[in-house]
């Protein structure tokens, strides 16, 4: 699937068609058919990925029951147990990165933990890590400060091969 494609498309969408596609969406979630595919997939103790929606990105887990349209888990980094729908778990190894085609920075291209920078109100370049997304804000941790950025302001930075990081602005110079 073209995720690049249909996030385009949803951008132009009204609130009301989403809604009805979020509708749409569930059903086919919950089609016991494709949860029964899901379920022959699955055995208690292998080892999974699954989504974690706030973080925006997989996490490892052990998979702990399987009932009938949810699994309990067990987190692989925290070890807390969670019940998580069936649908949650990513058998395919699907990429989860979605980039949607526009400039900068958005929640849908940020995961916690994910090293970015933005000019704070010193006009100071600040580079830091994020801790959480909230739907119009990250937070960012620079040292011991947490900061509440508006995703228009960050840039992402990629990690270079000898420690130097190679810094990405969110808006293309002029040059």
């Amino acid at each position: 699937m073209n995720y690049d494609l249909v996030l385009s498309e949803l951008q132009q969408a009204s609130s009301f068609e989403l809604f009805r596609l979020q509708a749409a969406i569930s059903t086919l979630l919950d089609d016991p058919d494709r949860l029964k595919i899901i379920k022959q997939q699955l055995r208690p103790g292998m080892d999974i990925n699954y989504f974690h929606e706030q973080e925006n990105r997989l996490r490892p887990a052990k998979l702990l029951e399987v009932r009938k349209t949810r699994a309990t888990i067990q987190d692989g980094a925290t070890g807390k147990r969670w019940s998580i729908p069936l649908y949650q778990i990513n058998l395919e190894d699907a990429d989860t990165n979605l980039t949607p085609q526009r400039q900068g920075v958005d929640r849908l291209s940020l995961r916690i933990d994910d090293r970015v920078g933005f000019r704070g109100k010193d006009n100071e370049e600040q580079f830091g890590t994020v801790k959480k997304l909230n739907p119009k804000r990250a937070k960012i941790k620079v040292g011991d400060t947490l900061w509440s950025v508006p995703y228009a302001m960050l840039f992402s930075i990629i990690d270079g091969e000898q420690g130097a990081d190679l810094f990405i602005p969110a808006r293309s110079p002029d040059w």
